[in-house]
């Protein structure tokens, strides 16, 4: 698997990139890839509703019709996310 490649099953796809040089039947470790737009959305969403991260993925999951077992932006992601805002006044990854 190369960096940026579509990864699909269960009716899904999801670009990924893989962390380490193992492919992933291998068990590497895979960073997902969320867009800009996507960011920005839970960023806003984390501030509309009170700094709730079970809101933000809730209505993440909702604005991107991702099915219930598919994966949402974890804890992490967003207040990395959210701290990146405070300080650039981006969503976009540190360089």
């Amino acid at each position: 698997m190369k960096e940026g490649e579509a990864v699909e099953g269960w009716g899904w796809a999801r670009k990924v990139q893989v962390v380490g040089k193992f492919p992933l039947q291998y068990s590497a470790v895979v960073k997902m890839m969320w867009s800009n737009d996507q960011r920005a959305f839970a960023v806003d969403t984390y501030f509309s509703q009170s700094h709730s991260i079970v809101a933000v993925q809730h209505a993440f999951r909702t604005r991107y019709q991702i099915p219930p077992r598919d994966r949402v932006p974890d804890r992490k992601s967003i207040l990395l996310w959210v701290e990146n805002f405070r300080e650039m006044e981006s969503v976009s990854e540190k360089r």
